[in-house]
């Protein structure tokens, strides 16, 4: 893909300004990674959650609690997660997506006990990322 990209971004001024391919690029990269957002339910609750604060920190036990509380207050069916353990496999498979859209997700172990620490916080840049400026390339076939 980053080859495409070089040689798109390389050869638009034929056609478009300069900019236009990577402009496009980026915003069909981001409604795809917020239509997997919307798609996935865990992901959108802590989008919206870190949408109402800069930070959240606790055990996935917590978000698990608050996840199935946000969902009951809203009318949804909070079986969309058994436990959370699950809630934290699921949590790590849409990391990515979520920090492309800047919502940073760490996790951690704390104290004596090991203690499994999520840590979440907004980001005040978007990740969402392209190749923005080719200032010279050399097409080699």
């Amino acid at each position: 893909m980053a080859d495409f990209t070089l040689r798109a971004t390389a050869c638009e001024t034929a056609l478009w300004p300069t900019g236009t391919f990577s402009d496009a690029y980026t915003a069909n990269r981001k409604a795809a990674i917020e239509s997997i957002i919307d798609m996935d339910q865990i992901a959108a609750c802590v989008r919206e959650l870190m949408s109402e604060q800069d930070s959240w920190t606790g055990t996935a036990a917590d978000l698990w609690r608050l996840t199935v509380e946000r969902s009951s207050q809203r009318g949804e069916s909070s079986r969309w997660t058994r436990n959370p353990r699950v809630l934290a496999g699921n949590l790590r498979r849409v990391q990515t997506f979520l920090q492309a859209l800047g919502v940073e997700i760490t996790f951690s172990r704390e104290g004596r006990a090991g203690t499994r620490v999520i840590r979440m916080r907004r980001s005040t840049e978007k990740n969402v990322s392209t190749v923005s400026y080719v200032s010279r390339m050399r097409i080699v076939d």
